[in-house]
């Protein structure tokens, strides 16, 4: 009488896994048959499509602090607080606001002391860093121009090294340290070519990249 039980309630269990099984099918096909439909139908269609499934999920879309529109108060005030200050770009991208010195302007050749003519820019932008929250990171760039002799041994420490001045210089207007990533990358990442003396000037390069505040 037992053994019979026990029968039943493994029949029992097995009936179970079986309809949960089923269940997973039926939505995997549900699913493939709406990626289908996609394929054939117009936009609007995929619009009205796309608002049903963020009902039927409960999915609420909220702006993210930092992104689009509310940028353009803070990088009006940077801009504004750098105006005056001959190489330095500020600009918006997936990032986030960057803020962009040219090498030449901020640093002898092969040096990654910063002129004085920067170092008031960048306390002024640590003013304006002290009252924005959000990560703040630090890319030193150089051009492919190999260094010979000097203090650093290659174009990967002297980007890595005029980060480092940079973050110093902003940390000793008191701002946080946990705030900061700081990276060199030499000549690994250039925004035009190599092959003419312009494109080599824009490659040599610091950002300074105030991320939103989504990315703490």
């Amino acid at each position: 009488m037992k053994r019979k039980k026990r029968r039943e309630e493994d029949r029992e269990h097995l009936d179970r896994w079986l309809i949960s099984y089923a269940d997973f099918l039926t939505l995997m096909f549900t699913f493939f048959a709406a990626l289908y439909a996609l394929s054939t139908v117009d936009k609007e269609k995929i619009g009205q499509f796309s608002n049903s499934l963020r009902q039927a999920f409960n999915v609420i879309e909220r702006p993210i602090p930092g992104v689009g529109e509310s940028k353009k108060p803070l990088m009006s005030e940077i801009s504004k607080s750098v105006a005056n200050i001959e190489g330095i770009n500020v600009k918006s991208d997936p990032r986030g606001i960057v803020v962009t010195l040219s090498n030449d302007t901020a640093f002898m050749s092969g040096s990654a002391d910063i002129k004085d003519k920067m170092t008031s820019a960048l306390d002024n932008l640590a003013e304006i860093l002290k009252k924005n929250p959000g990560r703040i990171v630090i890319e030193g760039h150089t051009d492919n121009v190999p260094i010979s002799g000097g203090k650093y041994a290659s174009n990967w420490e002297l980007s890595t090294a005029r980060a480092a001045s940079v973050l110093n210089l902003l940390l000793q207007q008191g701002l946080d340290p946990n705030r900061f990533i700081i990276a060199g990358y030499g000549e690994y990442r250039p925004l035009a070519s190599s092959a003419t003396d312009e494109g080599r000037a824009k490659n040599r390069r610091v950002e300074i990249i105030l991320a939103p505040v989504s990315m703490r």
